[in-house]
């Protein structure tokens, strides 16, 4: 995909007509278009890293494209922008329909059985090598037609082989860890996301014999984390 020149003045102009959706002390982060597009902007923090060789617009919309080769669904991204005389880059794309799992969490729509299939898809990524590190449920979502499909694509690696042990392990961790759902994933819902992996996961017996005991491990460890956090002089404790 193509990399095009957008003037900085275009790029106000365009978060002006829309309507801002994340933004921090540096400037707009998302914005949702008029035409129901969103605007991804992605800044370069450090002067020398990775983004010299590809932009990370660029490895969003290929994370994109490479789910979307698995059958995953996903965004679809429609073009790519560099600022003009900066060093920062713009994706603009299609936004996946549907609901956030964190959105049915808070809202007291997460069954069991949906809960069951989320782990069930969880698998499904760790069979197919997808390490995605932003997998919390604020990323997952659930689309009208019932299937689960990522967003926020950015911190991914996609492995032309199955997931390793250790990589797994990680990765429950990165879906337990954030705080604002913690409140809303009860020990029972935990359990049927267990469940679903173990009966989908292609590992070992005696690897699945511990996915149960590890999935827990990690959530009592973020949530340690979590409470260390809160407690540090100046976080409002």
């Amino acid at each position: 995909m193509n990399i095009h020149p957008l003037s900085r003045a275009e790029l106000d102009a365009l978060a002006r007509d829309g309507k801002v959706l994340e933004a921090d002390g540096h400037g707009v982060k998302v914005v949702a278009l008029p035409d129901g597009r969103i605007l991804k902007f992605f800044r370069r923090k450090r002067r020398f890293n990775r983004d010299l060789l590809a932009p990370a617009a660029l490895r969003f919309a290929r994370h994109a494209l490479r789910l979307q080769r698995l059958g995953i669904p996903t965004l679809r991204v429609d073009s790519l922008h560099r600022v003009a005389g900066e060093p920062h880059s713009v994706a603009v794309y299609q936004p996946l329909a549907g609901s956030t799992l964190r959105e049915l969490l808070r809202d007291g729509h997460a069954s069991p059985q949906l809960m069951y299939r989320v782990g069930a898809f969880l698998a499904l990524l760790h069979r197919k090598g997808v390490f995605f590190r932003s997998v919390h449920p604020g990323n997952i979502i659930v689309t009208p037609q019932q299937h689960f499909g990522l967003i926020d694509l950015l911190d991914m690696k996609v492995r032309p082989w199955s997931m390793s042990r250790w990589a797994r392990r990680r990765n429950w961790l990165h879906f337990l860890r954030t705080p604002q759902d913690r409140p809303f994933l009860s020990p029972a819902l935990l359990d049927a996301v267990i469940l679903g992996y173990v009966d989908n996961a292609d590992l070992p017996q005696r690897e699945l014999a511990t996915v149960g005991s590890h999935a827990w491990g990690s959530y009592q460890a973020a949530g340690q984390t979590a409470s260390q956090h809160s407690g540090r002089p100046g976080s409002g404790a």
